[in-house]
């Protein structure tokens, strides 16, 4: 119970203020411990950094999941998930430390952070590839492939992420207003080319 409650405060103490500026000294202050206490659950804080990996792609793998169905309103969906980008970041401790490691791990952990982030990106662009798949988005007007708009989409996602991150708010949701346009456009049915349909 002890190492789940230092998992809680070190998952909101690295996403606040980054791997660096977070002491172990912090972390068990949060859990009302001493610091020599944490040892008996983690070697360091590395290794407590690097638990907290496998349980951030958990979350975003069954989040991806449950948003990304395929279905009728797949363009809803995905316009939710991009949208839930901020929002998500904005009220998720667990979500800043997802995009801040993401986008900028620590540089001494990078190989360890960023394998099973690939691996994770790869079932992302599997769930939506999937979920492409059983929509009436493919076939489109473009004659673009659930693939392309799969991979189209992992780079919406890369790049409001970073917007985000890097850019702030408002240059996210312009960029976010932007690429959607465009990916409307893309997705017209190919009966009438209305990309409401």
């Amino acid at each position: 119970m002890t190492a789940s409650r230092l998992q809680d405060a070190a998952l909101a103490r690295f996403a606040k203020q980054g791997f660096d500026a977070t002491s172990m000294n912090e972390i068990a202050a949060d859990v009302g411990i001493k610091k020599p206490s944490v040892y008996a659950h983690f070697r360091n804080k590395e290794e407590l950094f690097l638990s907290l990996i496998p349980l951030v792609i958990e979350a975003e793998q069954e989040y991806a999941k449950s948003t990304l169905r395929g279905g009728d309103d797949m363009k809803q969906q995905l316009l939710a998930y991009l949208q839930g980008i901020e929002e998500r970041f904005n009220s998720s401790y667990r979500v800043q430390f997802w995009v801040r490691i993401l986008l900028a791990p620590p540089v001494h952990l990078y190989d360890m952070v960023m394998d099973p982030m690939h691996i994770f990106m790869d079932d992302l662009e599997r769930i939506l590839k999937n979920a492409l798949q059983a929509s009436p988005l493919v076939p489109n007007a473009s004659q673009l492939s659930a693939d392309v708009l799969a991979m189209t989409c992992m780079s919406m996602i890369d790049s409001l992420q970073s917007e985000l991150l890097f850019g702030g708010a408002k240059k996210y949701q312009r960029r976010l207003e932007s690429t959607w346009a465009v990916f409307e456009a893309a997705i017209a049915s190919p009966s009438d080319g209305n990309a409401d349909n």
